[in-house]
C-alpha cells in the first residue's frame, strides 16, 4: 500500500468524568466490581441535551486550530462512528453545521461506519482521496456518545462504556506512511452485539421503548471465542501481506473493547513480550467505541511518544463481528 500523508493537526474530548465507585453506590453493587470484571475505574458521560454533535465539533475545533487552519481549507469532512445525534441527517452535517455558523463553506460531508473500527476504516478513505489527488485537506471526525445506549440492568456494559470524541486534519504530505490496512467481517458473530430497537426491524411505531430491546446488548463469552480464534490467523496474513515481522514495531494502540478482550488480545498476539509499547486507556476512559482509538493515538502523539523512524499498529475488534488494523510508520524527514 504505502499511502504517505500528514497529521497536520489533532485534539480530543470528553465530558464529565463519572467514577465507577458513584455508579456502585447508586446502584448498590459491591464496590470495586467494574475495575474488577470490566477494568474500567471511571468513563465520561454527556450531559442530555449534549451529544455527537457538540462533542465531535468541539474535537474538530481543537484540531485545527492545532494544524492552524481555517475550516476553509478543509475540501471533505468525515465522520468516522457508530453512534449518532439523529438517524437523518447524518453526523458529518451535523457536525459541519456547527463549525460552519455562516452557512457559507459547502464542504461534502461523509459518513463511516465500521462501528469500533470507523476511525481506521475512515483513515484509510482519508489517505486513499489524498494519494488520488481527490482532496489534500480532510477533517476525520470520530464522535461517540454510548451512555444513552446503555441498560443498568447489564451490569458488565453499563459499566463498560464511555462518551468521547477526538479528531485529525490529514494532509498531502510525506510524514506518515500508512503501510496496510485491512478489514474482516466474520458473520458468524453478526448478532452477538446488538441494539434491536430503532430501526426498521423493531420501528419506534410499532414497538414501545423496552430497556433491553432499545440498549446495547452483547454475549461476550462468543465474541472472546471467536477473537481468540480468528486474531491470529487475521494478524499473520496482515503482517505477511507486507513482509513485517511484528516484533520490530514499536508501538500499538488496540481498541479499548473491554479487559477481557485486552487480555484476549495479548494471549493471542503477545506484542509487550518482544517490547513493543501496548497503550491503553480502558481504566479511565472505559470502551467509547470508535473514538476510542484515536483519543488513544492523539494522547500519545501529544506527549510526543511516538518519534521519526517508529511504526505504530492500530487494530481492534467490532460488531459484526469485524477485525481490522492499520499499520503506520513515520518517516525520518531529512
Amino acid at each position: 500500500m504505502n499511502l504517505s500523508f500528514n497529521i497536520a493537526g489533532h485534539a480530543w474530548t470528553v465530558p464529565k468524568a463519572v467514577q465507577s465507585i458513584q455508579i456502585e453506590k447508586e446502584m448498590g453493587w459491591p464496590e470495586g466490581w467494574s475495575m474488577r470484571y470490566s477494568g474500567v475505574r471511571k468513563r465520561h458521560w454527556v450531559d442530555h441535551p449534549d451529544s455527537n454533535g457538540e462533542l465531535g465539533a468541539k474535537s474538530a475545533l481543537k484540531a485545527l486550530e492545532a494544524a492552524k487552519m481555517s475550516l476553509k481549507k478543509v475540501d471533505l469532512i468525515i465522520f468516522a462512528g457508530a453512534t449518532y445525534d439523529y438517524p437523518l441527517p447524518n453526523q458529518s452535517s451535523i457536525i459541519k453545521s456547527k463549525l460552519d455558523k455562516s452557512n457559507t463553506l459547502n464542504i461534502p460531508c461523509v459518513d463511516v461506519d465500521t462501528t469500533c473500527l470507523s476511525f481506521i476504516t475512515g483513515l484509510e478513505i482519508a489517505v486513499e482521496k489524498i494519494a488520488l489527488e481527490k482532496a489534500e485537506t480532510i477533517l476525520l471526525i470520530s464522535s461517540e456518545v454510548a451512555s444513552n445506549g446503555l441498560n443498568p440492568d447489564s451490569r458488565e456494559v453499563y459499566t463498560l462504556f464511555g462518551d468521547a470524541s477526538a479528531a485529525f486534519v490529514i494532509t498531502k504530505g510525506k510524514n506518515i506512511t500508512l503501510m496496510n490496512s485491512m478489514l474482516k467481517t466474520y458473520s458468524e458473530g453478526v448478532y452477538d452485539t446488538i441494539i434491536k430497537g430503532g430501526g426498521n426491524k423493531m420501528p419506534p411505531k410499532m414497538y414501545d421503548f423496552d430497556a433491553r430491546n432499545h440498549s446495547f446488548q452483547m454475549n461476550g463469552k462468543r465474541l472472546l471465542r471467536l477473537g481468540k480464534r480468528e486474531l491470529p490467523i487475521f494478524m499473520k496474513e496482515f503482517f505477511s501481506t507486507i513482509g513485517i515481522n511484528p516484533k520490530k514495531i514499536e508501538h500499538c494502540i488496540p481498541h479499548q473493547a473491554s479487559k477481557a478482550g485486552l487480555i484476549i488480545f495479548e494471549s493471542c498476539f503477545p506484542l509487550k513480550k518482544y517490547g513493543v509499547r501496548v497503550v491503553s486507556t480502558l481504566e479511565d476512559y472505559g470502551n467509547c467505541i470508535a473514538a476510542s482509538i484515536p483519543m488513544t493515538l492523539s494522547m500519545h502523539l501529544e506527549k510526543n511518544q511516538i518519534i521519526e523512524g517508529e511504526r505504530c499498529l492500530l487494530v481492534g475488534t467490532s460488531a459484526g463481528f469485524g477485525i481490522g488494523a492499520a499499520l503506520l510508520q513515520f518517516n525520518k524527514i531529512a
